[in-house]
């Protein structure tokens, strides 16, 4: 733009330097005419009247040169003001850029510690599992030695009898009694302790490698929920199930089993808060051909509006400094909606309990996560 105007100034400058060339040769011309012929009035009065016309015609050029002029000067002023701009501009948006990757660093170590708090929840939730099935299986353990050392004992007494040869028909029956007494007793306790340890061994093994596989949803809550039941001892809390076997879900059953655990021990912790006797009901129904309702309620306290609205937000806790960590229903969140590729809604009011419903899809879509093929066996 500058460079355009500079060159109309120049055309306006020579334009007056041709007219005044012009009006210059004809006054040598009118002059040399008049000496050459005498006195030609007529065209001295033409030459006068040129003049006059490039005279007038020199002041407009020159009004526009000055105009010119001051438009050249009012474009250099914002040709200058464009540029203090386009430079405040330029280090606006390197400030801009900076504050951006301060941002994303700041950013990728939220979600980092993120990370590193959910996994510590679910070591801490897989911890309390650990700690609840040996304490179960403290039961069929002790009743079996117990069995076992009044076993032995019978057996002491029965050899004393022998080597004494006052042995009767009568004793040998009721050792053989006592025998299989015994053994039947050692049996229903072992079988109940390997039940518990296959039923932790499963929901340890898919809660940790997050498999993919086809499984009944019935048999993975009866899995996770025998080696829940410790969380129940000493309480009159009561647990009601309603799922019919058969629904089979082509997905993780290690997120479904983390998702009852975390939302059976926050009606625990926060749901029966002074209540003596509550009620956890657990119900399942297919929907049409592709989707599964859970519904996992209680009959609580309830939550508020603003509690029940921010429920699903990360370190958001109603226990806060009392060992509540604000992650446990952002993980049932994220395992819902990320990993299973369902749904989850919260209905909860004050003195009415609270009821979650989960939509999943019976085939789970690809978890964004690595699966690991090989397993404890």
């Amino acid at each position: 733009m500058a460079s355009a105007a500079a060159a109309e100034e120049q055309q306006l400058r020579n334009e007056i330097a041709r007219l005044n060339k012009v009006v210059q040769a004809l006054m040598n011309r009118a002059e040399r005419s008049m000496n050459a012929q005498g006195s030609d009035f007529g065209l001295f009065q033409t030459a006068i009247v040129l003049e006059d016309q490039v005279r007038d015609r020199t002041r407009e050029l020159e009004a526009a040169l000055r105009e010119n002029e001051k438009i050249n000067r009012a474009l250099q002023r914002a040709t200058e003001q464009m540029e203090r701009e386009i430079e405040e501009r330029k280090r606006a948006h390197a400030e801009l850029e900076r504050e951006r990757e301060e941002q994303k660093v700041l950013i990728d170590q939220l979600e980092q510690a993120m990370n590193q708090l959910v996994q510590a929840e679910k070591l801490a939730a897989l911890g309390s599992l650990v700690a609840g099935v040996a304490h179960e299986l403290n039961t069929p353990l002790g009743n079996s030695l117990t069995v076992a050392s009044a076993l032995n004992e019978v057996i002491r007494n029965f050899m004393e009898r022998f080597h004494a040869g006052s042995l009767s028909k009568q004793a040998l029956l009721d050792f053989i009694a006592q025998c299989r007494e015994a053994a039947q007793l050692v049996e229903r306790n072992s079988q109940r302790a390997a039940a518990l340890i296959g039923n932790f061994k499963q929901v340890a093994v898919d809660q940790t490698s997050m498999r993919r596989r086809k499984f009944d949803l019935r048999q993975a809550l009866d899995e996770v929920l025998s080696t829940l039941q410790p969380n129940f001892r000493h309480t009159r809390h009561r647990l009601e199930v309603d799922v019919e076997p058969g629904i089979e879900i082509d997905g993780y059953p290690g997120p479904v089993e983390q998702i009852i655990a975390n939302l059976l021990t926050n009606s625990l912790l926060h749901g029966f808060e002074g209540i003596d006797e509550g009620i956890i009901r657990i119900s399942a129904e297919q929907r049409a051909r592709d989707h599964v309702a859970l519904c996992f309620s209680d009959n609580g306290v309830g939550m508020s509006e603003t509690t029940a609205r921010r429920a699903f937000d990360p370190f958001f806790t109603t226990k806060l400094g009392k060992g509540g960590s604000g992650l446990g229903l952002y993980i049932v969140y994220n395992l819902a909606t990320v990993v299973l590729g369902g749904t989850i809604s919260l209905a909860s009011s004050p003195g009415q309990g609270a009821r979650f419903e989960l939509l999943l899809p019976r085939v789970a879509p690809q978890a964004p996560v690595v699966e690991e093929e090989s397993h404890a066996t």
